[in-house]
């Protein structure tokens, strides 16, 4: 099984008018279109197939737009939200009101302007 990335697409494409484009050169498992995005992800059943379409349908105009297919790669996982020693980002503690309604630590907490008035 092979996955093939196709980018570049039309926003008014549909999952009917890709998978049509993509079933003549082999059995497809899956397709996904993320048609607010303009990609899509194609799965055939054999490697040969998708190296196939992925010679053939790369560049190729499809509803005005040149398609970008290309082998997908792995998901990498996401970074943990956990700030890392040295990050610019502090910490707040001893509040859940977050980072905007949070104290700086050592700094005091301004409650209202006076101004004296000096004549």
């Amino acid at each position: 099984m092979t996955k093939l990335f196709v980018g570049n697409l039309s926003y008014q494409l549909t999952e009917d008018e890709l998978r049509q484009t993509f079933q003549g050169y082999g059995s497809i498992k899956e397709l996904r279109l993320l048609q607010s995005k303009g990609f899509g992800f194609v799965e055939f059943e054999s490697s040969e197939s998708a190296q196939k379409a992925l010679e053939e349908l790369n560049g190729k105009e499809l509803k005005g737009r040149k398609m970008r297919v290309e082998m997908a790669k792995p998901r990498e996982e996401k970074e943990s939200r956990e700030p890392r020693e040295g990050s610019r980002f502090r910490q707040y503690s001893g509040s859940s009101r977050g980072p905007r309604g949070s104290r700086t630590p050592g700094r005091p907490q301004r409650t209202g302007f006076s101004r004296r008035r000096e004549d």
